[in-house]
């Protein structure tokens, strides 16, 4: 009499001794027998070169050097061995692994679950619709550890659960067990608004930056190449606060700060430490026609280390500086995405200097400034191109300045990896009688940059950086190489 068995009946007896053997081999995918057979004609090729080795010693080689190679041999026997050896086990292993590999894998496929409501939703309350069916009855069902309720023995099922989502991806993870087998899942929402969006974007209302630097210039003083240069070590501060008040859904208004101040370590070039300050405010509209539009007023004060401490005006914040100048600045600048990581801004600057001490060097300046960001073969490319025309007081003191900028970064993870070049050219418009002509400087610098975010809070920064200043005023060509470890600290 022929017993007929079921293919879950087969199943069953994969447990027994008498079929485990047999159920390994049967239970073979295709590509494990196609390992082995590799194996096997690898292992027939190296045992035929071996076995025939012999012979070519005693056919090619002299009987002097017989020795040589047959120990040469036993070596290469040895290695073989070992090879094969690994191999075999390697071969055992899989023969064990792969027949539970493949009830897992059956158990999968006779379970399926599916999401009947959209991946992305713009509610943050609702319901999760969820299918699941089986080819035998289902036993246990529960979704993010929370048993479901579901009509007895039944193989096809519809549930609702019920959510409230977080901004973002929210994942669900399904868990079904039926008579024969189990299976789990992972079902995800994506809870987004424009509102949500726009959010996100631009961050909490209150944020403080904050740059701690230590650098090493090879030329403080900066000195012509045939003189001999001094070396100088120093550290730096900077922090830049900043608090948005939202007006409405696409205005805002920005208070922002800076405040910065450096210190040598070696006294001598202590009247070189500076007190930067810097106040202003801001409105920014996000949905021009020129794409984010902000207008900005803010005032800046300067100050330089007075040593020996002199009568001259006193910096506002620290009386151990004196004030060197004041700007009033009034900006108007525009930022438009073109397309995903690509965009073009521009920004005009007028400024009203104020030289303490001297007023030939007091007047105004205006900027212009035009950019464009763009993804070139994948690598993130900033052009920038700056015109400044300056009208001080001194007869002889207006100049115009074409600057140039490109930039590169290239992410390597968990790096980023950034080269610049600068170029600028400065020219007085009228020429000084006391010197030959027009006074013109060009300065070239070089900067490689290497980032690393140590978390998205913090951030360290190594710049090395070569500046080049050349002119046709004698005295005035130099060049100067510095170092710059930075630390930047976001809140």
């Amino acid at each position: 009499m022929v017993t007929m068995f079921s293919p879950k009946q087969i199943q069953l007896l994969m447990n027994l001794p008498v079929f485990t053997i047999m159920n390994c081999f049967y239970g073979l995918t295709i590509r494990t027998k196609c390992l082995s057979l590799q194996v096997k004609s690898i292992a027939t090729k190296l045992l035929s070169y071996l076995m025939s080795f012999p012979l070519k010693v005693d056919v090619y080689r002299p009987a002097g050097e017989r020795a040589y190679f047959q120990i040469a041999q036993r070596v290469k026997y040895i290695n073989a061995c070992t090879s094969i050896r690994a191999v075999l086990l390697l071969l055992l292993f899989l023969c064990v692994l792969t027949p539970q590999f493949a009830v897992s894998a059956e158990d999968e496929a006779e379970i399926l679950i599916f999401s009947l409501s959209p991946e992305k939703v713009e509610e943050q309350k609702g319901v999760l619709k969820i299918q699941i069916s089986t080819y035998s009855p289902i036993q246990e069902v529960t979704v993010r550890g929370k048993p479901q309720k579901f009509p007895k023995d039944a193989s096809l099922v519809w549930l609702k659960f019920p959510y409230m989502l977080n901004f973002g991806v929210n994942n669900f993870v399904v868990y079904v067990k039926t008579l024969n087998g189990e299976a789990k899942k992972t079902l995800r929402l994506v809870y987004e608004t424009p509102e949500l969006l726009r959010k996100a974007k631009l961050g909490d209302s209150f944020q403080l930056i904050s740059i701690i630097g230590n650098k090493i210039n090879d030329n403080i003083e900066t000195k012509e190449d045939n003189d001999t240069k001094s070396k100088a070590f120093s550290s730096s501060i900077l922090f830049v606060p900043s608090y948005r008040f939202d007006v409405m859904d696409d205005s805002s208004i920005y208070l922002r700060g800076v405040l910065m101040g450096d210190q040598h370590h070696d006294g001598q070039f202590e009247s070189k430490e500076v007190l930067f300050k810097q106040v202003s405010i801001e409105w920014e509209e996000r949905a021009s026609w020129a794409g984010d539009f902000t207008l900005s007023i803010g005032t800046n004060e300067a100050g330089t280390r007075d040593v020996p401490e002199s009568t001259s005006p006193r910096d506002s914040l620290s009386k151990k500086y004196k004030l060197a100048s004041r700007d009033n600045v009034y900006t108007m600048k525009a930022k438009k995405e073109l397309e995903k990581e690509t965009t073009w801004n521009w920004q005009i600057d007028r400024k009203k200097k104020l030289v303490e001490g001297s007023n030939d060097d007091s007047g105004y300046s205006t900027s212009l400034l035009v950019g464009y960001v763009t993804p070139f073969f994948g690598l993130k490319t900033t052009i920038e191109g700056t015109y400044e025309d300056t009208d001080l007081n001194g007869q002889y003191k207006d100049t115009k300045t074409l600057k140039s900028k490109l930039k590169v970064d290239y992410p390597i993870p968990p790096v980023s990896l950034g080269v610049q070049y600068d170029f600028s050219q400065t020219e007085d418009k009228v020429a000084d009688p006391d010197l030959e002509g027009k006074i013109k400087k060009r300065n070239r610098d070089l900067s490689l940059s290497l980032n690393y975010p140590v978390a998205p809070w913090c951030i360290f920064g190594l710049t090395q950086k070569s500046a080049r200043q050349s002119s046709n005023k004698e005295g005035d060509t130099y060049t100067v190489n510095t170092t710059e470890l930075q630390a930047i600290l976001i809140y």
